[in-house]
């Protein structure tokens, strides 16, 4: 006896989700001192950097300005802190490497950035970034911003390149107990950590001839410059 069994018709549901930029540039910071930034690039791919810090390529490429003169917060940063208003785009037309240089003789350091860590550090010291990656003007009250300065904050995924004085040291903290560190040599840090401006009072500020400090507790990476910028390196 013949069973006729009911067909089944299976439709598979492909779903598409959108892709991630992935960074096939490559990267490399020549040793200290008097270092430069040399990237090879693909095709298509762009690099953000500050103005005037061209010094060589192979290839061919597009250049474009980008401007951030009309947020308010920008001419701030600009004002109190020393940010550039208006960056470099370099978009490749070809494979082909590139390097770039300060302006004096400051040093370059890159940090990898993630979106759910993201990093403060000082405007006057952006270098260069990856396409994605975003900077803008820490929001915090003035009260703090007078104690501590303006800062800059990350925003997205990708890769930071910023200058600092002498050797750069990149330092792990872990400590509910303060670590002191002088405000001229801290210059970038992760969010997560508490930091507070210190002073220990007149007196020992006079007699010490140090400044102010930054007191840092919680689990996070700081980083560190060993001279301040017009000291030789």
């Amino acid at each position: 006896m013949l069973i006729n069994c009911p067909t089944f018709h299976i439709q598979t549901v492909v779903t598409h989700l959108p892709k991630l930029r992935q960074i096939d540039m490559k990267f490399k910071i020549s040793e200290y001192p008097s270092s430069y930034l040399a990237i090879e690039f693909n095709e298509n791919e762009k690099l953000i950097t500050e103005k005037g810090s061209l010094i060589y390529c192979n290839g061919e490429y597009a250049f474009e300005n980008k401007i951030e003169a009309k947020n308010y917060k920008n001419w701030i940063a600009k004002i109190f802190g020393g940010k550039s208003l208006t960056y470099n785009i370099y978009t490749a037309k070809e494979n082909l490497k590139m390097a770039l240089s300060t302006k004096d003789n400051s040093e370059i350091f890159s940090i990898n950035i993630s979106e759910k860590n993201p990093i403060l550090f000082e405007p006057n010291l952006h270098f260069a970034r990856t396409i994605d990656l975003d900077i803008k003007l820490e929001k915090k009250d003035w009260k703090s911003t007078l104690n501590d300065g303006l800062k800059l904050k990350t925003i997205g995924n990708g890769k930071l390149f910023l200058k600092g004085y002498g050797k750069i040291i990149e330092q792990e903290i872990d400590s509910e107990k303060p670590i002191f560190v002088d405000e001229d040599a801290l210059i970038a840090f992760e969010e997560k950590l508490d930091i507070k401006t210190i002073s220990r009072g007149v007196k020992e500020l006079i007699t010490s001839g140090e400044g102010f400090l930054f007191a840092i507790k919680g689990k996070g990476k700081i980083w560190i410059q060993t001279r301040e910028k017009g000291e030789h390196s």
